[in-house]
């Protein structure tokens, strides 16, 4: 039976191999979080490794069969938004009587993304949030997209093995918190998960199948509440999780408790609310009503599904013009993230470079292999393109249509409210160059930062804030834009620069 070394990080493995699993696979179990957006189905080229005397290999495809050493690249953490806003709505510090009996109460609120989870600590002492931080969502590893996700679970056993993921990610924060802050874990009392409606499935242990097949439908929606010993938490005996409740199978707890979480100024009566992520969530607010939808954008604006792309870490192309380009932690760059990409398209086709109908001749270099810190050329190609079209189509379609449905005109609009931590550090200019925002809208955007953990803190600190996420649900009517009479026209139109 053959061995196989791996190298990461001043580290040294030396580990059995069975022959007949791929390479990815064998890592995966191991628990190295080797990047696989496309489920490891061979299309997306990101599961690159070296190894040692071959080279780079696409490890989903590749079956050792001999002794081989694996050189892996260093972790790097990403870079994930964790503050809040301006516009928050505030509620005094409201819960049950046997939380205030601890010696030191403690909340946990958590935003579980698609890509990323934000962790914040709360006192429910004085309602204050004591530290955040933010770490990459382990199941990225099988998936970038919730669909590629939802299609691994094929049985309970592999809902089994993406709810451990969640698990395992949330009891490494508890335990950095307890030995940080020289607490104990009885001493959590409280935890509040927001999350997509997929998200919410799998930290449940619930199948998500049914919502991939038609007619889409969630196993619950409603808010549940669980002992953290069922979750398998490291927490309070009696302490209670609360998961919070969703719209749809596609519209989930985290626009909801988003929603909930905003407090616009008295001129600001209708609005349009964006979580540009994987789901491309949106909602149109009016004094009446909540016209929301899910744009099933992809996650190319995340940087998957693009040649080049990343995630937001350090050496992340994060800004592109004329006069150069800039990277997350001033590092070498060694791809491109959403923003830059942005930046990117904007610059290509204010030049001619990239057409109205999307064609690009050849690949555009943006960095020679000479100045990038992997040594290959970092560019865009003719799919990148491609790609980019059918996310802004998708975003710019949802947008039209729930203003539409809204019975709005985009120039009625008070506000454009950007949530998310893309949202936060793309330029509005760039979005509007590409399509992705009506020019309309340009002077109105407000970003909010993460809504979603905004509205898990307050569900931590005052049982009051049920009652907004209430409001929300009850106000919500759904569009389903796949069955909208213009929804493939505008689509198509759309794709067009």
């Amino acid at each position: 039976m053959p061995y196989i070394k791996i190298h990461q990080q001043n580290r040294l493995l030396s580990l059995e191999y069975e022959q007949g699993e791929s390479l990815l696979h064998f890592l995966q179990k191991q628990g190295m979080d080797i990047s696989s957006p496309c489920g490891g189905n061979g299309s997306c080229g990101k599961c690159k490794v070296r190894i040692k005397g071959v080279g780079m290999v696409n490890s989903c495809s590749y079956y050792p069969t001999q002794n081989i050493e694996v050189i892996l690249p260093d972790e790097k953490e990403a870079k994930i938004l964790t503050h809040q806003n301006k516009y928050s709505l505030h509620l005094p510090l409201q819960v049950n009587k046997w939380i205030l009996q601890s010696d030191f109460p403690v909340g946990l609120a958590i935003d579980v993304g698609t890509t990323s989870m934000v962790f914040y600590w709360v006192s429910l002492i004085t309602g204050q949030v004591i530290r955040s931080i933010g770490v990459g969502n382990p199941q990225v590893k099988y998936g970038a997209d919730v669909i590629t996700r939802i299609t691994f679970c094929t049985d309970a056993t592999k809902v089994r093995i993406l709810q451990e993921e969640l698990v395992r990610a949330v009891n490494q924060q508890i335990d950095h918190f307890v030995t940080q802050e020289g607490i104990q874990y009885g001493h959590i009392v409280k935890v509040s998960v927001s999350a997509n409606t997929t998200m919410l499935h799998l930290l449940a242990g619930v199948n998500p199948g049914s919502l991939a097949l038609a007619p889409f439908k969630a196993q619950f929606l409603e808010a549940r509440v669980y002992h953290g010993s069922e979750l398998r938490f490291r927490i309070n005996s009696a302490a209670e999780v609360h998961l919070m409740p969703s719209i749809s199978a596609y519209v989930g707890a985290d626009i909801v408790s988003g929603l909930a979480s905003l407090y616009p100024q008295e001129t600001v009566k209708n609005y349009l609310f964006i979580d540009i992520g994987t789901n491309g969530e949106m909602a149109v607010v009016t004094p009446q009503k909540i016209f929301c939808c899910a744009t099933a954008a992809g996650p190319a604006l995340e940087g998957a599904n693009i040649y080049c792309g990343m995630a937001a870490f350090d050496g992340a192309i994060s800004a592109f013009d004329a006069y150069g380009y800039q990277t997350i932690g001033n590092e070498k760059p060694i791809g491109i993230c959403g923003s830059g990409l942005l930046d990117v398209m904007a610059y290509l086709l204010d030049r001619n470079i990239v057409l109205a109908d999307g064609t690009l001749n050849n690949d555009f270099v943006l960095v020679p292999k000479e100045e990038a810190g992997n040594n290959e050329d970092i560019v865009i190609t003719p799919q990148d393109i491609r790609e980019i079209q059918l996310a802004k189509s998708a975003f710019f379609t949802g947008i039209k249509l729930l203003v539409q449905e809204a019975g709005l005109t985009f120039e009625k609009l008070d506000a454009l409210f950007l949530a998310g931590g893309f949202g936060n550090y793309l330029n509005p200019e760039s979005a509007v160059t590409i399509g992705l925002f009506p020019k309309e809208l340009l002077g109105k955007v407000i970003t909010v930062g993460n809504t979603s953990g905004t509205g898990a803190v307050l569900n931590t600190i005052s049982t009051q804030y049920e009652q907004y996420t209430d409001a929300v649900i009850k106000k919500a009517q759904l569009i389903e834009l796949a069955k909208h009479p213009d929804f493939e026209l505008e689509y198509a139109m759309n794709m067009f620069f």
